[in-house]
């Protein structure tokens, strides 16, 4: 394990030696500005953007970043919607749909490289993920015009959009996207 830390602290730029698989005292003050230069620096910040985290673990970072709610008061499950769209809108909130995103990541032999799971409904070549279908993807630019309420400069990133006050707004967008690309 000290070994395992070690490496960590090396990549973030702090030398320390590891003797006997035991650790010297840690600077904190030091550990914390490696890892905040680190963060800073350009492609820094994978383990925070789903779009750059490594391909193990990228779920539980996109759950984290962009659909793990600000409150507990608001909850999409309480919504007056049928049970089969709420199961198609949980699993678009857990990674489990049929973006071209998780289709690449499920494919057990047959793994796709995640920068070649581009979007199908659009010619832009990007990957197929979540942020993709809710703000970029031009092929559902209709749907951003119908449900224009939804984009603001207050909900522009995954987090906001879907903390909104608007929830059965958002549920019936995003539902519209998936009816869109028949999934």
């Amino acid at each position: 394990m000290a070994s395992s830390l070690v490496a960590c602290l090396r990549s973030v730029g702090i030398d320390m030696p590891c003797v006997c698989d035991v650790v010297p005292l840690l600077n904190v003050d030091c550990v914390v500005k490696a890892l905040t230069e680190s963060l800073q620096a350009p492609g820094g910040g994978a383990l925070f953007c789903p779009r750059r985290a490594p391909t193990r673990g990228v779920v539980s970072c996109t759950y984290e970043q962009w659909f793990r709610p600000y409150s507990a008061r608001r909850r999409y499950c309480q919504l007056p919607v049928s049970g089969r769209r709420m199961q198609r809108f949980l699993q678009f909130r857990l990674g489990c749909h049929g973006l071209p995103v998780a289709a690449g990541r499920l494919a057990g032999a047959d793994h796709v490289d995640r920068v070649h799971r581009v979007c199908t409904c659009c010619s832009s070549g990007a990957v197929g993920d979540e942020m993709h279908l809710v703000f970029e993807c031009a092929a559902l630019a209709p749907l951003r015009q119908r449900y224009a309420s939804l984009f603001t400069v207050r909900t522009d990133t995954m987090r906001s959009f879907f903390a909104q006050q608007d929830h059965l707004g958002v549920f019936h967008y995003v539902i519209a996207c998936f009816d869109f690309m028949h999934i």
